[in-house]
């Protein structure tokens, strides 16, 4: 059983703002990476964000495996380093579930689908 924990880390975003010209400009954005700044995201009842692996919300009072996911991903100490393979940059599990899910072995899958690979645009990184 799997189950995704959403967690919410700031980004600052300077705006510069001209008074006389009306001009506005994004000249820098920030993940403030400080990891006493990541928090468990909530939603608007203050409930925990957690996710099966169809990305489906599940709440810990119906899903016993939910409150073990929280309990596991708020011990940071249990976290790999970041530097490790088990750390991955890409886009939101959220939007694209099947993104992360395990490899199939190549032996059990259809030669005759017509999937084609998912092809994602790089994103330079921040400074």
């Amino acid at each position: 059983m799997r189950r995704w924990v959403r967690y919410d880390a700031p980004i600052m975003v300077c705006v510069e703002i001209d008074d006389d010209t009306e001009h506005t400009e994004i000249n820098k954005v920030v993940l403030c990476i400080d990891p006493d700044d990541v928090q468990l995201a909530r939603d608007h009842r203050g409930q925990f964000l957690v996710y099966d692996e169809r990305m489906e919300p599940v709440h810990g009072d119906t899903d016993p495996a939910t409150n073990h996911a929280i309990h596991v991903a708020e011990d940071r100490a249990g976290w790999p380093d970041a530097d490790s393979l088990d750390w991955e940059e890409g886009p939101d599990p959220l939007r694209f579930p099947d993104l992360y899910s395990p490899a199939e072995p190549e032996d059990d899958r259809d030669e005759d689908d017509d999937l084609e690979p998912l092809d994602l645009p790089e994103c330079d990184a921040v400074h």
